[in-house]
């Protein structure tokens, strides 16, 4: 019974993201031209060397994909609370709306209005707590004023400390601790997958970390990249292997993808994950809440840091020390991040290669099984 019910909740949830996908793939392209055109340090604007002149212009990309960002989550709720509901009475998915969008604005003390995206899994158990508890008050102007206390209610727990925050992983540290990071890294992307963190925007590479800033100074020092006091970092492992295509390494699940012949996904997909946007991806298989993709998107980063560490460690691969250019496609940040090393990227591509043979049998499986389900 609990299995029937499962499944059945989680098709809803996966029908409702195969709706509002189209928005999210707009999004993502967004995102890209932002980061790689409409910006000063864009990785386009700086291959091709052309000139910018669309500063006035590329402002208008970061409000305007805030605001698409949440008009899509508030339409994620407003169809979730219509099927859980099964359109019992048509208000009800305006309660939902209601309550998320009170619950996202935020006064600053200078009166600007700022809004907060309200992670994937609170739209869910809000939408499913409407649909199923708002339903049984026959009053609609009740449900409306219940609507808006709750909004308020979460927003005052939003702004305190009441909602303990995830676990961090600290760029503090020069020295890093495997069995501190490797723990850190399956919280943050079984959190993803949960919908704690929401996809939408991409992974900014940094090196703002003491160790990434003393081996730069270091390389710059010695115009080499031999001898660096920290050559195993944050970055040259963590922010440089774990994300190959966005978090869950999944440019591995976009070559599994076309290996099995979903030509159609891969050709929406692959652009955008090449640059690490992966949340159209991740909501169109779908992968987040989808049983038989949780443990190769929790293992195939940690595969990639180790093959990436390993490689450093052995010096057959330099670190990435060197700033790049924003939106620098994932799988050049080691090659570009070290000027140009060849061995740096072997070491990404096998990482892909592994990431892919780790997807590979779960995207098989999930083939069977829609294909199991459309018999």
């Amino acid at each position: 019974m609990i299995k029937i019910r499962y499944q059945h909740f989680f098709k809803t949830i996966a029908s409702t993201f195969k709706v509002i996908y189209p928005l999210v793939l707009i999004d993502a392209y967004l995102r890209l031209i932002q980061n790689t055109v409409f910006n000063p340090n864009g990785f386009f604007i700086k291959i091709f060397n052309l000139s910018w002149k669309y500063q006035s212009l590329g402002r208008l990309f970061t409000p305007l994909t805030t605001i698409l960002e949440l008009l899509i989550l508030l339409f994620f709720g407003y169809l979730l609370t219509t099927r859980f509901s099964l359109h019992k009475s048509p208000d009800l998915s305006f309660n939902t709306v209601i309550i998320l969008a009170v619950a996202c604005v935020n006064i600053s003390p200078d009166l600007r209005t700022i809004w907060n995206q309200p992670p994937l899994l609170l739209v869910i158990l809000i939408s499913w707590l409407v649909a199923h508890i708002f339903g049984k008050i026959p009053w609609p102007t009740i449900r409306v004023s219940l609507a808006l206390f709750s909004g308020c209610l979460l927003n005052l727990l939003q702004q305190s400390d009441v909602l303990i925050k995830l676990p961090g992983i600290s760029t503090s540290a020069r020295n890093l601790n495997w069995w501190t990071l490797g723990p850190l890294v399956m919280i943050r992307n079984l959190a993803t997958w949960l919908g704690l963190i929401n996809p939408f925007s991409e992974t900014k590479q940094t090196i703002t970390s003491p160790s990434a800033t003393a081996n730069l100074s270091a390389a710059l020092s010695h115009q080499s990249l031999n001898h660096l006091p920290y050559p195993i970092n944050l970055h040259s492992i963590y922010t440089s292997y774990a994300f190959l295509g966005g978090i869950g390494c999944t440019l591995g699940l976009i070559l599994a993808l076309l290996i099995v012949k979903k030509e159609r996904l891969v050709l929406q997909n692959i652009f955008l994950t090449m640059f690490g946007f992966n949340a159209p991806l991740l909501l169109r298989l779908p992968v987040l809440f989808n049983p038989y993709f949780l443990i190769p998107f929790i293992v195939s980063p940690l595969i990639s840091m180790l093959i990436g560490a390993l490689f450093i460690q052995l010096g057959w691969a330099s670190p990435a020390v060197y700033q790049i250019f924003s939106g620098t496609p994932s799988f050049l940040i080691n090659f570009l991040g070290t000027n140009g090393n060849w061995g740096s990227l072997i070491a990404t591509i096998i990482a892909i290669i592994c990431s892919t043979v780790i997807y590979l049998p779960f995207v098989k499986a999930e083939v069977d099984y829609e294909n199991k389900t459309l018999d």
